[in-house]
């Protein structure tokens, strides 16, 4: 039996109206803290891309210093389309890179991935020294370093994918590497192809494989902290190219390549393809950027400083990678802009409204003077002397 002094006490738990406003108080508390913890990841991930950022700034300023040239935006071996390819003219495609192997490829020694770069030089027993087509499978570079991934992409996927894109300056017109456009080997960002000697009939391998048409510092006439260098693009789900597709309306335009031909005079064009954040239905569009790190070609690699930030992309009619017109912005799952790194090393945030000028004209790789795109196309090009405009 019970003490006495215990006979008067009930016991009792919670009310179920009691359990509701307990229950009520903690789920406004989760609503309340949950946006500051998702804004507090959003921050640390932003902080670590923009480490990626520094590292590659940093990669092309101790490659510019121990090879006197900045890195190439597009080359390798052999070229695209010639019978002279290296080495000993063979054109298969495991022989040569086509003239078309990204950047990246060559800033490796400089990002603490030497023994990549070195796999990637000796070759094996099917690829020559260097690899094969840009483009192609190749074990050494299957799978892209994992400081080319920034930390607030959405899409979880590796293997060769990447969102870090090499500038093309301010110009529409992107160039190809086939061996009979001289015009393709120039750009007006600090990233530039190799150049090819007599391209539109090469009759000796002297011909297609000069090596030292790179960019060099003393070259960005515009300053160094006012010439941009890398930015980031998102990458698409699935890798879908070599047919068009048809947007439904659910397509993020920010993971695609839309086709409009008129971007080649009129790059405003390509604004009418995004309703919002995704593409408008009846589009036709493919979704390749980001899915091949070692290829050269612009809707791989490349960006350009003509629309805004996390504006639409577009290209020609080719339904491969190969459009020699492209418009294609940077794009991120940052808030309001992307991050960028400046040939000075330095790494800022671009707001998504930066002002961008005159979109009704376009410029060519070739082209020289000022750019028409305002503020965002002086930070494309390394000669334009833009900065005149804005002093």
């Amino acid at each position: 039996m019970a003490p006495d002094s215990l006979r008067g006490i009930q016991r009792r738990g919670f009310t179920l109206v009691e359990l509701l406003v307990v229950i009520a108080i903690i789920g406004t508390l989760v609503g309340l803290l949950l946006p500051a913890v998702q804004s507090a990841r959003e921050a640390a991930r932003r902080s670590a891309c923009f480490n990626n950022f520094k590292q590659l700034g940093l990669a092309v300023l101790n490659h510019e210093s121990a090879r006197r040239t900045l890195p190439h935006f597009q080359g390798g071996t052999g070229v695209w389309g010639s019978s002279l390819n290296w080495p000993s003219g063979a054109t298969a495609g495991n022989t040569n890179n086509a003239g078309r192997r990204s950047g990246f490829i060559e800033l490796l020694p400089f990002m603490d991935e030497t023994v990549m770069y070195t796999n990637i030089q000796r070759g094996d027993l099917t690829n020559a020294p260097g690899g094969p087509y840009a483009y192609n499978g190749f074990g050494p570079w299957n799978t892209a370093p994992a400081m080319l991934s920034c930390p607030s992409e959405t899409v979880i996927v590796r293997g060769a994918s990447h969102n870090y894109a090499l500038s093309m300056g301010d110009a529409v017109g992107v160039g190809y590497c086939a061996p009979g456009n001289t015009a393709d080997t120039a750009m007006r960002g600090v990233f530039v192809r190799i150049g090819y000697v007599n391209t539109s009939t090469p009759t000796t391998v002297a011909d297609i494989q000069p090596r030292n048409t790179g960019i060099k510092i003393k070259d960005i006439l515009d300053g160094t902290g006012q010439t941009i260098m890398f930015s980031e693009r998102c990458k698409p789900e699935v890798n879908q190219q070599s047919s068009w597709l048809t947007a439904t309306g659910a397509e993020r335009h920010r993971q695609s390549i839309a086709q409009v031909a008129t971007i080649n005079t009129t790059p405003s064009a390509c604004l009418n393809v995004g309703t919002g954040d995704t593409l408008a239905p009846g589009t036709l569009y493919k979704q390749c950027w980001g899915r091949q790190w070692t290829d050269g070609q612009a809707e791989s690699v490349g960006f350009n400083t003509v629309l805004p930030p996390n504006g639409p992309s577009c290209g020609g009619t080719s339904t491969n990678r190969d459009n020699t017109q492209a418009v294609l912005p940077p794009g991120s799952y940052h808030q309001a802009g992307v991050g960028a790194t400046f040939a000075d090393g330095s790494v800022r945030f671009i707001d998504n409204s930066i002002d961008c000028g005159n979109l009704g004209t376009a410029m060519n790789n070739k082209s020289t003077g000022l750019s028409p795109h305002g503020v965002w196309g002086a930070l494309g090009s390394r000669a334009g002397l833009e900065q005149q405009r804005y002093e």
